[in-house]
């Protein structure tokens, strides 16, 4: 937990300087005298936008912060993960004094702060729900329940980010819904894996006996949240491949309803499918990427956050399922790792689409995370069969 704690406060101060060019400036002890007294015109020059992603961007390094089992009392335990967000926060504000178009301002470290004590909350939550299904000892699949809950949390919240703040207004995108235009295949299979994926989830999390109606009071909700949220494309051909995966899980046995070895390599496959779009092969080959996180950090934050979150949860899903199988959890970090590199080689050759190393970084940052949580939560709670 302390290495993903350290990786993420890297990435935020990359991503907070980027692009990594810097100018003279004010001396610093100047530049945190600005930054201090600077509060009203901070909040007048902060927008919503601004607020919002200052308020999310944090959160990892308050998660990983309380999940690390080094604190040595309550009170490191809440008030170090704290300070180091609020410190890592206030740095990068001032270092921002010296990099040509940015702002900083003491709202932002306030948000930061706020996105840090969010992120200690949520896994105070997350623990309190872990600690309380190992006490009840009644449920199978114990080892994995934890990976299992935040598996589904992250896809759920890739699905309520919005890509932007102001857009498409919901009236609207329900007339859109009105002209269907022709059904797109691979649109379909975009929406039948997650939900095939959340079925497995929730067999994991509630047991094997997951009412067969549970998904299908999901489905619209899921649906209604990714209607309301804007930059969530809502069309007919992701609504029949969930419908259909959900009628697929409901009708499985309960002995059947199972994660198997089946849906981790047609996940997989999905995914090679996916990520080989729009399978037109150009005469010249682009650059690949050496540089982690550019293309991301290069788009605005907003479209930026929600392609990292759908990218974590996806690859993250990859290796939560090949984990279930015989192969053990190397052995299912390096399929994953070699499946995801191996697309993002093949991307060079495709037009249109960015080919680079960040992928596989978010892959293994995905793929440690979930395999920490559940290391975290069983050496403690779980017998040493598990």
């Amino acid at each position: 937990m302390l290495i993903l704690l350290a990786a993420f406060a890297v990435l935020l101060l990359a991503g907070s300087l980027f692009p990594w060019s810097f100018v003279s400036g004010p001396p610093l002890s100047h530049a945190v005298g600005r930054l201090l007294n600077g509060w009203e015109q901070s909040v007048r020059s902060t927008g919503l936008r601004d607020i919002l992603i200052n308020l999310v961007i944090y959160i990892p390094i308050g998660f990983t912060g309380f999940l690390w089992r080094g604190w040595r009392s309550r009170l490191t335990h809440l008030g170090c993960p704290l300070l180091a967000g609020a410190l890592l926060s206030f740095t990068v504000e001032t270092l921002q004094s010296y990099v040509p178009g940015r702002m900083p301002g003491l709202t932002d470290v306030v948000c930061n702060t706020i996105s840090t004590a969010l992120g200690l909350a949520l896994a105070a939550m997350f623990q309190v729900v872990i600690e309380a299904h190992h006490l009840e000892r009644r449920r199978e699949h114990t080892f994995q329940f934890s990976s299992a809950v935040l598996l589904l949390a992250l896809w759920i919240s890739s699905l309520a980010w919005p890509d932007r703040i102001f857009g498409l207004g919901m009236v609207p995108r329900l007339r859109a819904l009105l002209h269907p235009g022709s059904w797109a295949p691979l649109e379909s299979l975009n929406g039948a894996m997650p939900w095939l994926l959340a079925g497995c989830l929730l067999t994991v999390i509630v047991g094997a006996s997951l009412p067969r109606w549970w998904l299908w009071t999901l489905l619209p909700a899921v649906l209604g949240l990714m209607l309301a949220s804007p930059g969530h494309p809502l069309t007919w051909s992701y609504m029949s491949g969930a419908v259909a995966a959900v009628g697929v899980f409901s009708l499985l046995p309960e002995n059947r309803r199972i994660t198997n070895s089946a849906l981790a390599w047609a996940w997989l496959l999905w995914l090679v499918l996916d990520g080989l779009r729009p399978y037109v092969l150009s005469t010249e080959a682009q650059p690949f990427g050496w540089v982690l996180f550019r293309e991301l950090l290069s788009a605005a934050w907003m479209p930026g956050i929600g392609v990292f979150l759908r990218k974590t949860w996806t690859y993250g899903a990859a290796f939560w399922l090949l984990s279930h199988t015989r192969y053990g959890r190397p052995a299912s970090l390096a399929i994953t790792a070699v499946t995801v590199t191996a697309v993002e080689a093949a991307q060079c050759w495709i037009p249109g689409r960015t080919a680079g190393i960040t992928d596989l970084a978010i892959a293994l940052l995905a793929a440690s995370l979930l395999w920490l949580v559940d290391l975290r939560f069983a050496r403690r709670n779980c017998p040493p069969t598990a």
